[in-house]
């Protein structure tokens, strides 16, 4: 058996691409003179020590001085050098950081009063600007339903990704944003119709839980654009030291810290996942699986896609808000595939509907409304 020289490398995004360089890149903290203090404080840098932060190939390496971030900047260009790697320098600075810099999507600032700030960086809400106003003159022509498909997903995962930042101003400008393009659509779909007659038939108060009347939706299954500004900003936790996902010491440890990740569902979807401890009320599995968040806006899209055509479904026992029922006859929220099932399903036991023997007659992904979907 024999080996094939691979000249060619491994392609510029590829899923691969990760992995290859945090293998290649192991130790460049080491090569950059990062040094931590032992004990209780293991996280914390050795004061006048730089401290270096890496994803895949981009880093920032923060430093006392411009001259320690020259001598940092040359020691790692020598570690480099040997592996076959160099330094892109159009796209390398040293910069103050009262001038503030951009990384992985993020602008990093210390302001005049001494506070540093993360916030979305201008690039990428230009970008995504730019974008959502692509879709929807790519959606013109289509119904309300193919809109809310495929814009909903994208808005949900950018602002997942920038819900851990100082985000609250840009969530509220987009949201307005995405308001004009909305009656835009609507108004170029109905060119023949007044503003009245499409405000009454695309906007409305589609989430019970808020005030908010000028919401775009479908009437017709109750399907709405939630407003980036009703996200929630929830801080990122650091991981301790070193932490490893792939240290089998730290399992329960990463369990942990996955299970206190909140989904960038609507806040009443993740009541219902906490009252039910995330699992199914008719087979008992985990609703959601206990997976690594995504760590871009592209990957959180592709989890709200999964989550909704695929993990669960609000399932209306009966009507939610009729006083005086017992609790096993509240909404839940089940797997997707168990309420598409046509035979009785077992509930599982010690959960809130282990008292019944539910059969499962609907088949929606959507909040279904009116008496009992099931049999006794």
């Amino acid at each position: 058996m024999g080996f094939t020289p691979t000249t060619d490398g491994v392609p510029q995004g590829g899923v691969i691409s990760p992995l290859i360089l945090n293998i290649a890149l192991h130790g460049l903290e080491e090569a950059a003179g990062v040094r931590y203090r032992g004990g209780i404080h293991a996280d914390d840098v050795v004061p006048g020590s730089p401290a270096v932060s890496r994803y895949a190939d981009d880093l920032v390496a923060c430093c006392q001085t411009r001259q320690q971030a020259e001598q940092v900047k040359a020691r790692l260009a020598a570690w480099l050098a040997p592996r076959g790697l160099a330094f892109n320098e159009a796209k390398t600075r040293i910069v103050h950081l009262t001038e503030g810099f951009e990384f992985l999507g993020f602008n990093l600032r210390r302001y005049r009063d001494g506070k540093l700030l993360i916030k979305p960086s201008t690039t990428a809400i230009k970008e995504f600007r730019k974008r959502l106003a692509r879709e929807f003159r790519t959606l013109r022509g289509a119904n309300v339903a193919a809109v809310l498909a495929k814009i909903v997903p994208i808005v949900r995962g950018w602002v997942a990704y920038y819900r851990t930042v100082v985000s609250s101003k840009v969530f509220a400008a987009l949201g307005n944003y995405l308001w004009k393009l909305t009656y835009k659509w609507a108004c170029w779909t109905h060119s023949n119709k007044p503003k009245r007659w499409i405000v009454q038939r695309h906007y409305g108060k589609f989430d019970k839980f808020r005030a908010d009347r000028w919401v775009f939706g479908d009437r017709a299954t109750g399907a709405y654009l939630p407003n980036p500004a009703w996200t929630d900003i929830v801080r990122h936790t650091l991981v301790k030291g070193g932490a490893s996902v792939d240290d089998p010491d730290l399992t329960r440890y990463w369990a942990q810290r996955r299970r206190k990740v909140k989904p960038p569902l609507d806040s009443y979807t993740v009541r219902l996942l906490s009252s039910q401890d995330g699992r199914c009320t008719l087979c008992g599995q985990d609703l959601l699986t206990v997976e690594d968040p995504p760590q871009t806006p592209q990957g959180w899209e592709w989890w709200y896609l999964w989550v909704t055509k695929k993990a669960i479904a609000a399932d209306y026992l009966v009507h939610h808000d009729q006083p005086g029922r017992s609790r096993d006859q509240r909404t839940h929220l089940v797997h997707a595939h168990c309420s598409r099932r046509n035979h009785p399903v077992r509930a599982a036991a010690g959960t809130v509907m282990s008292k019944r023997s539910p059969t499962a007659l609907a088949a929606c992904l959507g909040r279904m409304r009116g008496n009992a979907l099931v049999r006794s």
